[in-house]
């Protein structure tokens, strides 16, 4: 009879436990599919239910999020001068696959000249004595002291004087042509003709136009015949030597059209053609050289200057960006697209071919529209500071093209 009592006491026990709790239990809350709780101090934290935040632990506050608008960010005129966000149209444009070289900048050997001494002498007075000083034809360039040239010179008289009129005409051709192989020019042979008086120290006028790249000779110095004393260059075209290795020879032919890119101009980057491909290697390494002629009209390139040698192949049509303009993770490539209304949207994209600057770009992006090239990674991180995470890839739809 006791047992049945306790039995009984038991289950009417454990009914009114169940009765208050039930009764102290509140109701679960129900929340629109937009409604949220979340936390003041970190952003990121988003729950359906009340509660602290666990990270900082204050209480998280209900609020209204509009999902649509998480990958938006939006910046004043301010912030966009000071990360200096620019604003390109997606457009079509070339890409293709590309093989990047370093050279340097040379003197076209084939469009060098030499100033030599004519005759032995002494170099009595030099009119240039910098290299990359400009030497034009017709003017002066050293005055030389000859003894052999005032011979010449008194030869040339006897014969104008004296055999000229008496069948002398061979004789008085030799003598003068005799002057000008020496240096001398048809206006100071007509003046000795006229002054009658042989010189010793004669001015050398030059033949030939050009930028003075070596001066071996100083002045006093006395010099044989073929001393030379100037040598000067064209710098019209130049050459880009360029290094390669052996197994990629075969990409950079003979006749073939590559781009020059100047490391100290990139923007004035140019076109010159491959002209030669050393079959040596360099000593102790496993590079050859190519050489491209580029057309330098303006001067603007020096000889000694470093440049890069691109030969571009497999061109095609396609929407191309600026590579810093995609920003990459392991898994995901994003874009930041400005909208009609200012902000700016994180867009998944799928990218193509890959070179030094430009980036191919296979889907998520339509011609048209505004996409940011520039400061992209600085809205990126202005959206971590204000969202406190990175834009939800999984939230992102990747347009079609």
């Amino acid at each position: 009879m006791k047992n049945k009592f306790n039995i009984f006491f038991c289950f009417w026990l454990l009914v009114a436990g169940f009765w208050l709790v039930s009764c102290n239990r509140k109701p679960k809350t129900i929340l629109a599919e937009n409604e949220y709780y979340v936390c003041s101090m970190d952003p990121q934290v988003m729950e359906k239910q009340p509660g602290s935040c666990p990270i900082c632990k204050m209480p998280l506050a209900k609020t209204v999020i509009d999902k649509t608008q998480l990958n938006i960010i939006k910046l004043n005129a301010e912030q966009i001068k000071l990360a200096n966000v620019k604003v390109d149209t997606v457009k079509i444009s070339s890409i293709g696959k590309e093989v990047i070289l370093t050279g340097e900048f040379s003197i076209n050997q084939n469009k060098t000249e030499q100033i030599s001494v004519r005759t032995n002498g002494r170099i009595e007075k030099l009119y240039h004595k910098v290299t990359g000083e400009e030497i034009k034809a017709g003017e002066a360039v050293y005055d030389l002291y000859s003894q052999e040239l005032l011979l010449a010179q008194e030869e040339y008289l006897i014969a104008f004087d004296k055999l000229g009129l008496v069948d002398g005409t061979n004789i008085l051709s030799a003598t003068k042509n005799k002057l000008l192989l020496w240096g001398l020019s048809e206006q100071q042979i007509s003046e000795l003709e006229k002054t009658k008086e042989a010189k010793i120290t004669n001015t050398v006028y030059s033949k030939v136009s050009g930028t003075i790249t070596e001066i071996p000779i100083k002045e006093g110095d006395y010099v044989l015949e073929g001393a030379k004393i100037y040598k000067v260059a064209d710098l019209s075209t130049l050459w880009v030597d360029a290094q390669i290795y052996s197994n990629e020879l075969g990409i950079l032919e003979e006749g073939k059209k590559v781009e020059i890119i100047p490391d100290a101009f990139p923007e004035e980057a140019t076109e010159g053609t491959i002209t030669f491909s050393n079959p040596e290697l360099q000593s102790g390494s496993k590079i050859n050289l190519v050489r491209v002629e580029v057309k330098n009209p303006n001067g603007k390139f020096k000889p000694g200057m470093q440049a890069y040698v691109v030969h571009h192949s497999d061109e095609k049509k396609a929407i191309v960006l600026p590579v810093d303009a995609v920003l990459r993770d392991s898994k995901h490539a994003t874009v930041w697209i400005q909208n009609a209304q200012g902000g700016f949207e994180a867009r998944m994209v799928e990218t193509g071919i890959e070179n030094k600057n430009k980036i191919e770009i296979r889907s998520g992006l339509k011609t048209g529209e505004k996409v940011v090239v520039s400061g992209a990674y600085l809205i990126n991180s202005e959206y971590i500071f204000k969202r406190g995470m990175m834009p939800a890839m999984g939230d992102m739809k990747m347009e079609q093209m």
